[in-house]
């Protein structure tokens, strides 16, 4: 992993999201929209009105954020961003999500809210599922939510069924997890000093442990792109290359010197965008040796 690009910020980054070719990324500051089509020559738009959202979804230019004001919606094809509508929820929200068409509300207290966003200017909520303990984290994908939440719980919620959202499988084996991610037939689950656990999640309602992949400090975020397991290591980067689903091998790293890795993501498998609590966002090439 080569760095080829810094820019420095007014404050740190934490979060990042991609959306049609940009890169949006939240700083206590504002949203900050980063092109992505050539990351030597990225070019940038600040959306300083939009200061204090600690999460962002898009469907379309359409976007919910999560703010101290609450669940808010906002049309990005206007600059200034226009405030459209607002989501009226109550509890301690920790993230939205969209997947093909619905918003996902992780509730620390509720667990999972679900409204249809089909119509991106008219939120309709359709069901919560309460899922065991306090909500910290969720990916979802193929319709199922995977949620993770304190005590080292992740619940797996079939969201095709919006009647009932039943959780479906579960598995509670570890210290602390946080945010999973899923890619074809396995869920990764950061657990800080414990690395990352590999789940087959085709083994429900109880997923099968496969194997671990021990971080060098603090697993905090995994990324799957491109036979490749890329791991957020507090300080560093972790590079895997996936065999055969059981077996990984260790593919290389990237030193973030003293800064911590707030948030990584990946571009089309060949590079990897890091908010760094330094006030930067850091752009890598992925240097593939065959």
């Amino acid at each position: 992993m080569t760095l080829i690009k810094e820019v420095s910020l007014s404050s740190a980054p934490f979060d990042i999201i991609i959306n049609e070719s940009i890169a949006y990324v939240l700083t206590e500051n504002a949203i900050i929209g980063f092109t992505t089509s050539d990351p030597y020559n990225t070019q940038q738009t600040s959306y300083s009105g939009l200061s204090g959202t600690s999460s962002i979804a898009f469907t379309g230019r359409f976007a919910y954020t999560l703010s101290s004001s609450g669940v808010n919606l906002y049309d990005f094809t206007k600059n200034p961003p226009a405030k459209k509508n607002i989501v009226s929820i109550t509890g301690r929200i920790k993230k939205l999500v969209i997947d093909n068409g619905y918003l996902y509300i992780l509730n620390e207290d509720a667990g999972l809210q679900v409204y249809d966003v089909n119509v991106g200017d008219f939120p309709i909520f359709k069901n919560t599922q309460v899922v065991p303990f306090n909500s910290s984290g969720i990916f979802v994908k193929d319709k199922k939510a995977y949620i993770t939440s304190s005590h080292a719980n992740l619940s797996i919620i079939d969201v095709g069924d919006l009647s009932k959202l039943p959780i479906v499988g579960s598995y509670n084996t570890g210290v602390n997890f946080y945010e999973p991610y899923v890619d074809g037939n396995y869920a990764y689950i950061p657990q800080g000093t414990g690395g990352v656990q590999v789940l087959n999640i085709t083994k429900l309602p109880f997923p099968e442990w496969v194997t671990n992949l021990f971080a060098r400090k603090s697993a905090r975020q995994v990324v799957a792109s491109n036979f490749y397991v890329w791991v957020a290591d507090e300080i560093s980067i972790e590079g895997f290359f996936i065999k055969d689903g059981k077996s990984f091998y260790f593919a290389g790293n990237y030193d973030n010197e003293d800064a911590v890795i707030n948030r990584i993501a990946v571009i089309e498998g060949k590079y990897i965008y890091i908010c760094s609590s330094d006030n930067k966002l850091k752009i890598l090439r992925i240097d593939y040796k065959y």
